[in-house]
């Protein structure tokens, strides 16, 4: 049963992570100044962050994922409204990777 909720768990925050991607990458388009900035890296560090933990690049990811959680950290700062929930997505993933979650480690 607690494979069947981590499982769950997990495609939730992918969804979310795909969706917040989407959203900062559009983003990077329609703002300015350092919102921008915080958007554009949350879209390279997540792609980076993805990419090292499919390829086994455990330390790497760790890295990416540390500078992730401070990209989404200055996304959530700058973002307005509602918009705040998705940087939260990156942050988790930020988070679950720079502690070495997905592959076990932690």
């Amino acid at each position: 049963m607690e494979q069947i909720f981590q499982l769950f768990v997990g495609i939730i925050i992918a969804a979310g992570v795909f969706a917040a991607t989407f959203f900062a990458a559009a983003q990077t388009f329609r703002q300015a100044g350092p919102l921008r900035a915080a958007q554009a890296a949350a879209v390279i560090l997540t792609i980076a962050t993805m990419a090292s933990l499919s390829l086994g690049f455990w330390t790497a990811s760790q890295l990416f994922g540390g500078a992730l959680a401070l990209a989404a950290a200055a996304a959530l700062i700058w973002e307005r409204g509602w918009n705040r929930l998705l940087p939260l997505f990156h942050l988790a993933f930020a988070i679950a990777a720079a502690l070495g979650l997905p592959y076990g480690a932690g």
